[in-house]
Formats: C-alpha cells, structure tokens, sequence
C-alpha cells in the first residue's frame, strides 16, 4: 500500500528539496505552501495522510495547529516539524501536541531522510517518543 506523505512549507525550495529527497521512496506526495491549502484537503475529503512534514511558522498560520487537525483528522500519521526556532517552549508545545520529531532548519537531510526511513520500516509510529535534530 502506497503511503501518503504530506510536505507543508511556505519555502518553494523547501518542498522541492523534500519532494526531491522522498521520490525514490515510491510515496503519493501531496504539497502545500499555507496552512489554509491543507485545510481545505480535509475538508474536501482527502484520504488521510500516513507522514506529514509541517513548517511551524507559516503566513497564514502555524504548523502547530495544522497539526492537531491532523492528528484528529488521521489518528495514526507521523508528524515531523519543521522550523528555523529551536526554542525550548516550542519544541515542548511540540512534543505535548504529539509531534513524533522536531527538525531544525536548516535540517540535516540525511538525517531527517534516516528518520524517515525508519517510518517505513514501520519503527516510528504516531506514539513514538519525540526525537528532536
């Protein structure tokens, strides 16, 4: 069964990098650049979503509460954010909403795509502990 991923940045780069990295991965990708697009993917009755990369600071919005939706919307995805502020309150919001890793931007690729990996291999789950890098 084909997984779907979810990649959420307002950075074009950003999504094009991750679209890039994950293609081999043989995922159904869906893109978004606001919060509000994912928003109306729910509302219009899109499939849930398996994994879902979420910038936290986004124009319209913020990835936080995107997450929550999402989590209520699809009980089981992983959720991965993404931000360029690694402060300690935020990274622990983070953690108390169920995010499942805590990627500062610039991100490691390789070790973002590790994480991923294991995601597939069906090691990280919706409960998994946070990781944070």
């Amino acid at each position: 069964m084909t997984k779907r991923v979810l990649i959420l940045d307002d950075n074009a780069d950003n999504r094009k990098l991750l679209v890039y990295a994950l293609h081999g991965h043989k995922y159904e990708i869906c893109e978004a650049a606001l919060g509000q697009e994912v928003l109306a993917m729910l509302q219009n009755g899109a499939n849930s979503f398996d994994l879902a990369l979420l910038d936290v600071e986004l124009p319209d919005g913020d990835g936080l509460t995107l997450a929550t939706k999402l989590r209520e919307h699809s009980p089981e995805i992983v959720l991965i954010m993404l931000s360029a502020n690694d402060s300690v309150d935020l990274v622990q919001h983070a953690r108390t909403l169920g995010a499942n890793a805590y990627v500062v931007k610039p991100f490691n690729l390789p070790k973002l795509l590790e994480f991923i990996r294991d995601f597939d291999q069906q090691t990280i789950t919706a409960s998994t502990a946070m990781q944070r890098f």
